[in-house]
């Protein structure tokens, strides 16, 4: 990383990845501007003079770029799994990049890392991947742009929503119903994504490129039930649905107040969730393998680690 002292944004900072890059950062000589639609989230790094805090109202780009004033490099994170009446995909994942582009134009702001989907393409079948893709096409026409796109894959660790909610699932229910149970992932584990992210971000050979991220293994869905299922030490019966009965199971799932699953996550568990070599990033690490994660049962935090790390320093 470079030595001299940048102003580094982060647009999604209290979420799953945001948080681990934040913590990460925060114990850089940089300075840190974290913009959060819940803001109630990051307040603990208010604690960290050089941190500071912005709520985030995506309708509002006048006072956004008031705040971005005095920015060197932006990273965007900001994502969804399921839309609502208040959030689509449309706006969070196409339109707002293409607005971000606008104001850091008008400010003169170059260095952009964006993260969007692995899988992401105008003719994947769901419209998460869809507007992923819209995304990534409405910043590389941005010639001004020193422009890094990433791709993870499934991303796994404390406070994940994917390997999580099927350790949940396993631990309550004697049988795990599962759709496109051959679909193909390969995941990566968030500390990895955290230092390649934050190693690519001054690295100039990676400017105008797009590359893929996922961890060592290539598994299918059923796959990964196993390892948590073996992983937990229970015996469970995996029930596989064929494509009717799991467009059917998400379509029912989908009516729950409740959203864990709908057609469109469906749909985009219908394209194999796996690196193509030929965007491979150079920056490698440990590249934790899920199956040692999951039998090792690291269970820290990141919002706790934050607090922890925050007190000490603080003396609080």
């Amino acid at each position: 990383m470079t030595k001299s002292k940048k102003t580094i944004a982060i647009f999604g900072a209290s979420g799953f990845l945001g948080s681990s890059i934040v913590l990460a950062l925060s114990q850089s000589n940089h300075n840190l501007k974290l913009f959060s639609r819940n803001k109630e989230k990051i307040k603990l790094w208010t604690v960290n003079p050089h941190v500071q805090i912005f709520n985030l109202d995506l309708n509002n780009l006048t006072q956004i770029k008031k705040d971005l004033k005095k920015t060197d490099v932006i990273i965007n994170l900001l994502g969804i799994l399921h839309q609502t009446k208040k959030e689509s995909f449309d706006n969070i994942h196409h339109i707002w990049p293409s607005h971000l582009a606008k104001v850091m134009k008008d400010l003169g702001i170059k260095r952009l890392l964006h993260v969007s989907a692995l899988g992401a393409s105008v003719k994947a079948p769901s419209l998460y991947l869809k507007s992923k893709a819209l995304g990534e096409s409405e910043l590389l026409k941005q010639i001004d742009l020193d422009l890094t796109i990433l791709r993870p894959s499934i991303i796994f660790g404390a406070k994940d929503n994917f390997i999580n909610m099927f350790k949940i699932l396993v631990k309550w229910l004697p049988a795990i119903v599962l759709l496109s149970p051959n679909s193909k992932f390969q995941p990566i584990f968030i500390d990895d994504v955290s230092k390649i992210l934050i190693k690519t971000l001054f690295d100039k050979t990676t400017y105008g490129k797009m590359y893929d991220l996922g961890g060592p293994d290539v598994y299918s869905l059923k796959d990964i039930i196993r390892l948590i299922i073996r992983s937990e030490k229970l015996t469970r019966i995996i029930i596989p649905l064929n494509r009717s009965l799991s467009y059917l199971f998400a379509f029912i799932m989908e009516m729950m107040p409740i959203k864990i699953l709908t057609r469109d996550n469906w749909r985009s568990m219908e394209v194999d969730n796996v690196v193509n070599t030929q965007r491979e990033i150079s920056h490698r690490y440990s590249l934790e393998r899920l199956e040692h994660y999951l039998s090792s049962k690291k269970s820290i935090s990141p919002v706790r680690s934050k607090y922890d790390f925050y007190r000490t320093k603080s003396g609080r």
